[in-house]
């Protein structure tokens, strides 16, 4: 199959976010703020009767609830600022741009979210919450850790780079609490001398220098390829048979298993064990299985590949019998078109023909099926 490139546009994963409360909660700002006042006026009413053993273990879970809101809070940070070159953990990310900023987000927002805390804990006079509270930071390093364990990320990570966040987080974390947070009156800075608008030039001066450096793409491409090359050898080993049963053309095998990778990127194991439990919960038909087929029936991976194959297959037989088949140049506009059909959205059809791309040219470089025949 002739695959032919019309973009190299980068775009990120097309993410799909459900309506939830918590959601709902989030955009009314009104509503959170009053949330969390009553969470504060509650911890230090309490903090009045409680035995040190309750303190340490409600610091304990305080800390943890902390970390996990930071993780969501950077996550959000990053989705806003891609404009600036925050990077992204994708399956298609080409380069590493801005590598200052980058650093900056993800090492100094932590410190800058323990400092704003801790500002309010002791507001609330809460002072026992901010006992030990860099440890709020191993805890988010922890819980990424686990996230990125979870949504089987691991093979696009930077290894290298990952633990050099960690260990500038955590030793910052730690430097800041034993000589800032955890005395009170060290909180606001001191404004009697200048050294601090001195050290801020310094910094931007540092963050302008890197800002321009420019790292290769080569390392991202490589973990890039060999998460693809892993995922394809699993899902050709575990449903090949059934794909290929069903098109009997190598052409819509590319695109099946494009779709299949794509899917199971933004919705691994664990997500799809929420959707199951989400789908016993409710009447409305969801999307299940690794191929997320849309269904009022419980199917499991094997069934939704069959089915999400079989969907595939069908929308290419009706295009043959349209009066637009005419009108096909190529075999790219062919699949986008049975992409879109598959799952609507410019991002998502972007992210699928760009994973054939790569499906054809690592696993099919020979092969003579086309679409247009």
């Amino acid at each position: 199959m002739k695959i032919i490139a019309l973009t190299n546009r980068i775009v990120r994963p097309g993410f799909v976010i459900r309506a939830s409360p918590l959601s709902h909660l989030l955009k009314q700002p009104g509503s959170v703020f009053r949330t969390v006042i009553l969470i504060l006026m509650w911890l230090f009413y309490k903090s009045l009767y409680l035995s040190s053993k309750t303190k340490l273990m409600l610091t304990i879970i305080v800390h943890i609830a902390l970390a996990i809101l930071l993780f969501f809070l950077v996550n959000w940070i990053g989705k806003h600022s891609i404009s600036i070159g925050y990077i992204e953990i994708t399956i298609f990310s080409q380069n590493e741009d801005s590598p200052a900023f980058n650093f900056l987000i993800r090492v100094l927002s932590p410190q800058v979210f323990l400092i704003v805390v801790a500002s309010i804990l002791y507001g609330f006079n809460a002072d026992y919450l901010v006992k030990d509270i860099y440890l709020v930071n191993v805890y988010y390093i922890a819980f990424r850790l686990l996230a990125s364990i979870a949504l089987g990320r691991l093979l696009l990570l930077n290894w290298y780079k990952q633990i050099l966040y960690w260990i500038a987080i955590i030793s910052l974390s730690y430097v800041l609490y034993i000589n800032v947070i955890q005395y009170k009156k060290n909180i606001l800075p001191d404004l009697s001398t200048l050294s601090n608008e001195l050290w801020i030039v310094i910094l931007v001066f540092i963050y302008q220098v890197m800002n321009n450096l420019d790292f290769s793409s080569a390392k991202p491409a490589e973990r890039r390829e060999k998460y693809i090359h892993k995922n394809y050898d699993f899902l050709k080993k575990k449903y090949g048979s059934i794909i290929h049963s069903i098109t009997q053309n190598e052409a819509l095998d590319i695109i099946v298993y494009a779709i299949l990778i794509y899917e199971d990127f933004n919705r691994p194991r664990i997500v799809r064990w929420i959707e199951y439990v989400a789908f016993f919960l409710s009447t409305k038909p969801k999307t299940l299985g690794i191929m997320q087929f849309r269904t009022n029936n419980y199917i499991g991976d094997s069934e939704s590949v069959r089915l999400g194959t079989q969907k595939i297959f069908n929308k290419f037989q009706s295009l043959k019998q349209s009066a637009q088949w005419s009108l096909y140049e190529n075999d790219y506009q062919v699949a986008r078109d049975i992409i879109a059909d598959y799952n609507g959205g410019e991002s998502y059809a972007n992210e699928a023909i760009n994973l054939m791309h790569n499906v054809q040219r690592m696993f099919y470089p020979n092969t003579t099926d086309e679409l247009l025949v």
